[in-house]
């Protein structure tokens, strides 16, 4: 990639989006490997990155609304079950954006009233999002392996096989994310008597039982970048 092709990345919104995300988590992933005064630095730094990418989605209600109407437009001919299934999709992301910036807007104290149970709220349309967004993916995925099945020209099939790899390489990236997003679910203490395997020590590896360390967390989350990333560039 030259410097022309890197500029063109920068000058979008998307691709500042993409480069910001992946450094973010890049910098978390490194940050247990440094020494301890590089350490701090680094967590501040990708913790600010942060809060710039937060600032910047502040800015994405209308271009998300106008998607949305693109997206119900485009829904005809579609199998039934995908269809359905990016429509919910659809809603429960144009739900997610208000309700983080009212959580921001109470952090600023602009709005009185905590904001906790308003970030818990955002976080749980995040992974609901993730959630449908496999279960489209698979349910495609499911489609193209008939039609691959049912292809006679080599031409469709390798054009079904890219589709095949792209939807894969979805799935990977969502669930990436859905496994940090469940790391980051507030435990809820009522259920320890009635959910055993939260109290078993084999168990305590599960993201809703302890958190994951600081490198398990930058490492899904730069997979899931990187995979957003070249998916970007190759204008998918």
């Amino acid at each position: 990639m030259g410097l022309e092709d890197i500029v063109s990345v920068l000058e979008t919104y998307r691709g500042r989006e993409k480069t910001m995300r992946t450094l973010q988590y890049g910098l978390l992933f490194v940050t247990p490997l440094a020494k301890q005064n590089v350490r701090v630095a680094l967590e501040t730094i990708s913790s600010q990155i942060g809060t710039a990418r937060l600032i910047l989605r502040l800015f994405d209600d209308l271009p998300m609304l106008q998607y949305s109407l693109s997206c119900f437009k485009e829904n005809k001919g579609k199998d039934t079950l995908v269809r359905w299934l990016e429509v919910v999709t659809t809603v429960v992301d144009q739900l997610y954006f208000p309700v983080e910036h009212l959580a921001w807007a109470r952090d600023m104290k602009v709005f009185r009233g905590s904001s906790a149970s308003l970030w818990h709220a955002s976080l749980l349309l995040w992974g609901l999002s993730l959630i449908l967004t496999i279960l489209r993916s698979l349910r495609v995925i499911s489609l193209m392996k008939q039609q691959h099945r049912q292809a006679a020209a080599k031409e469709d099939k390798d054009k079904i096989e890219v589709l095949y790899r792209r939807e894969l390489l979805t799935v990977i990236m969502q669930a990436a994310d859905l496994l940090n997003a469940l790391n980051w679910m507030p435990r809820r203490p009522w259920t320890k008597p009635f959910l055993v395997w939260q109290v078993r020590p084999e168990c305590r590896w599960r993201p809703w039982h302890l958190p994951f360390p600081q490198w398990q967390v930058g490492f899904l989350g730069l997979v899931s970048s990187l995979i957003g990333f070249s998916k970007f560039l190759s204008g998918q």
